[in-house]
């Protein structure tokens, strides 16, 4: 029985690991529009507050499996180069808000990773973002060098790839 197991497991692995992800990577830096995303005490960030840095703008949601497969991989990407100039910042499209997003992380065990939550209902069309997870990776000027539609490994070359890209003096 082990041994069928086993062969199932293996023949159905690809399925069972999910969707793969869309990467597109720009072949020049593309401006983005001025947006606009909340913090848990209700304050307000935009996205030149993290200049300087190479930015994972992930948007997600908690009943997002994609999304909630890929979040601890996430978290330790913020803790493994943080220190280097890359951030991390997720935001979550839920429409339950804060319950929703505090329960995720605290269910998780997130720690590295800050919350933002979109309650304008806005990032969606003003990104372009037509699926969950939609990851934009920013250059240090706050430009979009790549897209990532679906789940990425975050602790794979690809990933490294794009850091690197977004990393660039």
């Amino acid at each position: 029985m082990k041994k069928l197991l086993a062969a199932l497991l293996l023949l159905a692995g690809p399925a069972l690991a999910g969707p793969k992800a869309s990467v597109t990577v720009h072949d020049a830096p593309i401006e983005l529009p001025s947006i606009s995303i909340h913090a848990a005490d209700g304050s307000r960030h935009g996205l030149e507050e993290f200049r300087g840095k190479a930015v994972v703008l992930d948007l997600w949601a908690t009943w997002c499996l994609p999304c909630r497969a890929e979040f601890p991989d996430l978290d330790r990407l913020q803790a493994r180069r943080g220190a280097e100039g890359v951030q991390v910042v997720p935001v979550s499209l839920d429409r339950k808000g804060w319950p929703a997003v505090q329960k995720f992380y605290a269910d998780t065990g997130v720690t590295h990773l800050p919350a933002f939550l979109d309650e304008d209902r806005a990032l969606t069309s003003v990104l372009g973002a037509q699926a969950l997870p939609t990851t934009l990776i920013l250059d240090r000027q706050g430009r979009e060098v790549a897209r990532i539609v679906g789940p990425l490994e975050w602790d794979g070359p690809q990933a490294e790839e794009l850091l690197a890209r977004a990393l660039r003096p």
